[in-house]
C-alpha cells in the first residue's frame, strides 16, 4: 500500500502540463503583442532539452517591395491577356494572312490569369485586382462567344 501511495503523490507532481496558448489574437480580436515561447521553463532545463535546440517554423515577413523601373502589374496583365486574343482570333497572328482560332490554347492562357489572380490575393492593389477582375471577365466573354460560333 505504500508504494501506491507514494505513486500517486509523485505523479500528482510529476504530471502536471503546461497549457501554452500559441494563438495570434485574443478573443477580443487584437493580435497578441508577444509569443510565451520564449519564457524560460520554471524549473531549468534538462540536459536532453538542453541538447536538441527550439526549431521553430520561419514567419512570413511582408514587406513592400519595388516594382522594377519602367514594369508594372498592368503590363504583366497584358501580356498574358495578348495570346489569348491571337487565340480567339481576335487578331491575326504576325506573320499570318488570317486569324486563327485554338480555343484549348485560350482556355489555358486564361487560367492561367485566374490562377495569377488567386495567387496574388491580398498583395494587390484595389486598382490591380479590378484591372485583373476586368480583364478576365473579358476574355471569358469572348472565350465563350467564340466556343458558341459554328465552324466555317
Amino acid at each position: 500500500m505504500e508504494k501506491r501511495d507514494r505513486k500517486n503523490d509523485g505523479a500528482e507532481e510529476e504530471d502536471q502540463l503546461k497549457v501554452t496558448d500559441r494563438r495570434m489574437f485574443t478573443a477580443d480580436g487584437q493580435p497578441r503583442s508577444a509569443l510565451p515561447d520564449e519564457e524560460e521553463p520554471a524549473g531549468g532545463s534538462t540536459g536532453a532539452e538542453a541538447a536538441e535546440p527550439k526549431t521553430r517554423e520561419p514567419e512570413f515577413e511582408r514587406r513592400p517591395v519595388e516594382e522594377p523601373e519602367g514594369c508594372d502589374f498592368t503590363m504583366l496583365i497584358n501580356a498574358m491577356a495578348e495570346p489569348v486574343l491571337l487565340f480567339l482570333g481576335e487578331m491575326p497572328r504576325p506573320g499570318a494572312e488570317k486569324p486563327d482560332v485554338d480555343l484549348e490554347r485560350a482556355r489555358i492562357q486564361i487560367d492561367m490569369l485566374d490562377l495569377l489572380r488567386v495567387k496574388c490575393r491580398g498583395n494587390l492593389t484595389p486598382e490591380e485586382e479590378g484591372l485583373l477582375d476586368r480583364i478576365l471577365y473579358q476574355l471569358r466573354m469572348l472565350y465563350v462567344s467564340r466556343a458558341n460560333q459554328p465552324e466555317s
